[in-house]
């Protein structure tokens, strides 16, 4: 069984992670999606959702057994990064070989504390008084593009959820066409718009 683990803390985005759950849900693949916080109980997204994790750190005996790590963005990375169980549990992810990680917007942050992002490029959706007041962030490996893939590690913000979806889908091989999101644009004909079982 192909496994993937998305963490969740409060505050944290649904929709920027929905493009890539989306594509992993409709591949021709079985994905196991497992969701995983410090504790078990009810985290609220920066829509006002209540996400029950299935499991805790803790219970994550093995890394190795999934082939990816999704990190949403966080509303308030401030009220996140001070739990230490967050950083704790990625650094975890230091070993080689390890899963891809897929992080967007402001998670990387919390790669950066972990010291994940030492020797890796990234982009985060921070704002640049960030890069000053948490020095730990190492800002001479920014990258300012919509999506960097390098290292294993997937960087977006959250302006390219699409983007992240598709690149993260890539790096654990699955193959979806880059413009999966836009097969039709707003110019869809009657035709394109009747859907029809083939079965």
């Amino acid at each position: 069984m192909n496994k993937i683990l998305v963490m969740i803390y409060d505050g944290f985005s649904m929709y920027e992670i929905s493009p890539l759950t989306s594509i992993l849900a409709w591949s021709q693949t079985d994905w196991q999606i497992d969701v995983v916080a410090s504790e078990h109980k009810p985290y609220q997204t920066e829509d006002g959702f209540d996400v029950m994790p299935q499991m805790t750190f803790e219970d994550v005996q093995n890394i190795q057994a999934y082939q990816m790590l999704v990190m949403p963005g966080i509303a308030n990375y401030h009220t996140v990064l001070p739990d230490q169980r967050n950083i704790a549990f990625l650094s975890r992810f230091k070993t080689r070989p390890r899963p891809v990680i897929a992080a967007i917007s402001a998670s990387p942050i919390l790669l950066a504390k972990a010291g994940l992002l030492d020797d890796t490029k990234f982009v985060a959706g921070l704002f640049e008084s960030a890069y000053e007041e948490e020095r730990f962030i190492p800002k001479r490996n920014l990258v300012r593009k919509p999506v960097v893939s390098d290292n294993g590690i997937v960087t977006s913000t959250a302006f390219f959820p699409r983007e992240f979806g598709i690149t993260a889908a890539h790096a654990i091989g699955v193959n979806v066409p880059k413009n999966i999101f836009e097969q039709f644009g707003t110019d869809a004909s009657a035709e394109d718009l009747t859907f029809r079982d083939n079965g």
